[in-house]
């Protein structure tokens, strides 16, 4: 829906300060713009690293898969659970994002006689796996955060650019236009009212004259 605007000076005023704002604005926002495209091209290429990572990590599993159903004096899944996450935040272009410090695993003493030698060797190949996966999860929450950003960030800029400059420089135009015709048309009533008083000057003159000649004829 367009704008309403009066057509006087007040309103061009206010409409060139409008235009104004938005052109000093809008170099800002697309400044923002290319720093969140640049940090969400980095992300992406952080989270096909992790997938990349978890798929070489998997390799070789099909060997201690069945293993894991043993019985054990351990629990397994106990020992592969991140006991803690330790999160950071960082800001990326004006967006705060959160940053995996370290995840800690519990602290369980193995016996050297009770456990299997392979739960010793694959133990710390299935808690690099767990961390890489939360790795993954964090950096697609800072991808989801900043993909966000962005798509707000763009809508901002078409507003500026396609909606409200071109709307600003429009009314504009027909406010100029819209003065300059009412310039004209009072430049043109001014002629006419000085034509008018000329004439009507010039009859009194007449007027004036032709009674004068008359008294002095008398």
């Amino acid at each position: 829906m367009a704008r309403k605007y009066k057509l006087n000076k007040v309103e061009l005023t206010r409409m060139r300060r409008e235009m104004k704002t938005y052109q000093q604005f809008l170099p800002v926002l697309k400044l923002k713009q290319e720093q969140l495209q640049a940090e969400q091209l980095k992300i992406r290429r952080e989270l096909e690293a992790r997938r990349a990572d978890l798929e070489s990590a998997r390799q070789g599993w099909d060997s201690v898969v069945p293993l894991l159903a043993e019985s054990l004096l351990v629990d397994i899944v106990e020992l592969t659970k991140a006991q803690e996450l330790v999160l950071g935040s960082k800001t990326v272009a004006g967006v705060q994002v959160p940053t995996l410090e370290s995840v800690r695993f519990p602290e369980v003493p193995l016996s050297i006689f009770g456990t299997p030698v392979w739960l010793s060797r694959a133990l710390p190949r299935l808690r690099r796996f767990v961390q890489l996966h939360t790795e993954m999860q964090i950096i697609e929450e800072q991808f989801a955060l900043v993909d966000r950003e962005l798509r707000r960030t763009t809508q901002k800029v078409n507003l500026f650019e396609l909606v409200l400059i071109p709307e600003a420089k429009e009314a504009i135009r027909r406010i100029k236009i819209a003065l300059g015709d009412l310039q004209v048309a009072a430049v043109a009533r001014a002629k006419i009212a000085k034509g008018k008083a000329a004439a009507r000057d010039a009859k009194n003159a007449a007027r004036v004259a032709e009674l004068a000649a008359v008294g002095g004829a008398a």
